[in-house]
């Protein structure tokens, strides 16, 4: 089967925008992925498949964000932390239960998080 060109196209688009992005845009990203990823496991599981692969990926982002994160940076800094390794460690059990309540209860706080750092991001852009 030929490769598609507007595929191509927008995977060089995505691949741009990501090594051009700033720190704070980079975040934003992130956690549209994560967003993205908690919807494609619940999706997987109304649809009877699994949502292990999206869950895996989403626990995967968010090591990257407490990697990312300086703890000496922020005040809140600690705070923000144990955000990300308590919503780190509900992925893990939604994903041993196959939970859609778990997981819907850490898209609301994902999704929270996404506009806030939305939000810092447009303010450090102006």
């Amino acid at each position: 089967m030929p490769k598609n060109p507007y595929q191509d196209a927008a995977a060089t688009y995505r691949d741009h925008a990501v090594t051009t992005a700033s720190p704070a845009k980079l975040v934003v990203l992130i956690f549209q992925r994560l967003t993205l990823d908690l919807e494609r496991a619940l999706h997987a599981l109304e649809t009877d498949q699994s949502p292990h692969t999206h869950l895996i990926h989403a626990q995967d982002l968010l090591v990257a964000l407490l990697d990312a994160l300086d703890l000496d940076a922020w005040e809140h800094a600690p705070q923000l932390a144990n955000i990300y390794l308590t919503i780190h460690q509900n992925l893990i059990t939604a994903n041993i239960e196959k939970n859609p309540t778990l997981i819907r209860d850490n898209l609301d706080i994902i999704t929270e998080l996404t506009q806030a750092w939305t939000q810092a991001e447009t303010q450090v852009g102006d």
